[in-house]
């Protein structure tokens, strides 16, 4: 009986939250959290879904409090340090980011998304040998993570490792030929290196690509 109780209120909640019964949502989770025979991981994920109800609320204080009890009900949630990690980085708290994005990543090291993260958030505190060991770690999960290769580029750049940041802003246009920001910054990478023909050829391929994408946005407006 206890089990069938348990499985009715999530399907109960998961079905407002689908219908936008948030409200409904809220009065399921809470429900089961006071269930005398929700388990860690029951209250855990209930404390995560009230917690992406209340972004959904614009409540970051609400938000904030859910994440944390989720981490209390099971201090193995990575998903709860990652929401975590991700609201801190919204509001430009990247030291408090980094702290989450680790815990995060000592529970679960496949995340190559996390990772990426990582990187920005140490690149936005001009840590930048740090961000690019951040990167580095997400392109060995997936050598075609384009994010983390342009990523990784550019901050090859801020240290003038030039031959390095060329290498990955190539391989950010080999798998996007449509990627205008590597375009032009490798195109301002080789005139550093004074090689002016093939610079002006990337800079003028970025200019088509960016009025091209700025047409195509406003045509869907």
């Amino acid at each position: 009986m206890s089990s069938k109780q348990l499985s009715n209120l999530m399907v109960q909640a998961y079905d407002c939250q689908k219908t936008g019964d948030l409200s409904g949502a809220i009065v399921a989770w809470n429900g089961l959290l006071n269930h005398k025979d929700a388990d860690k991981n029951l209250k855990a994920n209930a404390h995560l879904s009230l917690g992406h109800i209340h972004q959904q609320q614009g409540s970051d204080d609400l938000a904030l409090e859910s994440m944390l009890n989720a981490i209390k009900a099971n201090t193995n949630s990575s998903e709860a340090y990652f929401c975590l990690a991700a609201m801190a980085q919204e509001k430009s708290d990247f030291d408090s980011s980094i702290e989450y994005l680790q815990q995060a990543l000592a529970l679960n090291n496949k995340d190559y998304g996390a990772f990426n993260n990582l990187g920005n958030c140490y690149d936005r505190l001009e840590k930048t040998q740090e961000a690019i060991d951040a990167y580095t770690e997400a392109v060995k999960l997936d050598e075609n993570y384009i994010a983390a290769v342009y990523n990784r580029g550019n901050a090859f750049l801020k240290l003038a490792k030039d031959d390095l940041a060329y290498k990955d802003l190539s391989k950010a246009i080999e798998l996007d030929a449509n990627f205008y920001q590597a375009y032009y910054n490798r195109g301002t990478l080789l005139k550093k290196m004074g090689k002016n023909v093939e610079s002006q050829s990337d800079l003028n391929k970025a200019k088509i690509l960016a009025q091209q994408d700025l047409e195509r946005k406003q045509a869907q407006l």
